[in-house]
C-alpha cells in the first residue's frame, strides 16, 4: 500500500503533460491559421503626391493579407469629384512608380464621392505591369517593404490627386 500514492501520482503527471502537449498543439494551430494574416494601411492626401498637389481631398486605403494568397482592401475617400481610376504603384515614398495592380476603374468619371470607393481582393492574377506573373509573395514583400503606395487618380489630376504609402499596421 505505500507505492500507491507513487503510481498516483505517475499518472497524474502523465495526464498533465498530455493536456499540456495538446494545448501547446491547439495553441500552435491557431497561431498558424493566425499568423499569415497582416494589416496594413495608408493615409491618402494631395501632398503625397510627387509632386504635391493642392487638394482638400483625402483618403485612406486598409489592405488585409489573408494566408498569403490573397489581400483584402478597401478604399475611402472624402471629398472627391471625377475619379477615374485607383491604383496601387510600386515605389518609395517619394517616387513615382507604375502601376501593379488596379484598385478601381471608371468607365467615365465619378460624381462627388465621399465614402467607398472600392473594396475587394487582390490576387496573383490581378497583378499587372513589373509584377505580373511574379509570384503573389512579391506582392505581400513589396507591401511589407513600404515600396508601395495607393494612388487616386481624377479628371483634374490625371497623374493622382491623393496618395498614401501602404505601411504594416502595428
Amino acid at each position: 500500500a505505500m507505492y500507491k500514492p507513487k503510481i498516483l501520482l505517475l499518472a497524474l503527471a502523465v495526464a498533465i503533460s498530455l493536456l499540456s502537449f495538446s494545448l501547446a498543439h491547439i495553441n500552435l494551430a491557431i497561431a498558424q491559421e493566425k499568423a499569415p494574416s497582416e494589416g496594413f494601411s495608408a493615409i491618402l492626401s494631395g501632398g503625397e503626391e510627387v509632386p504635391p498637389i493642392d487638394t482638400v481631398a483625402t483618403g485612406v486605403g486598409s489592405f488585409i493579407v489573408e494566408g498569403g494568397e490573397s489581400i483584402k482592401y478597401d478604399v475611402n475617400v472624402t471629398g472627391m469629384d471625377k475619379v477615374t481610376a485607383a491604383h496601387i504603384h510600386n515605389a518609395a515614398k517619394g517616387k513615382n512608380g507604375e502601376v501593379v495592380v488596379t484598385l478601381f476603374k471608371a468607365d467615365s468619371p465619378t460624381g462627388q464621392i465621399s465614402g467607398s470607393l472600392a473594396n475587394g481582393s487582390i490576387t496573383a492574377s490581378n497583378l499587372e505591369g513589373e509584377m505580373k506573373g511574379s509570384p503573389f509573395r512579391d506582392m505581400i514583400r513589396a507591401l511589407e517593404l513600404g515600396e508601395a503606395y495607393v494612388n487616386v487618380h481624377t479628371e483634374k489630376n490625371p497623374n493622382g490627386e491623393i496618395r498614401g504609402q501602404i505601411s504594416v499596421v502595428e
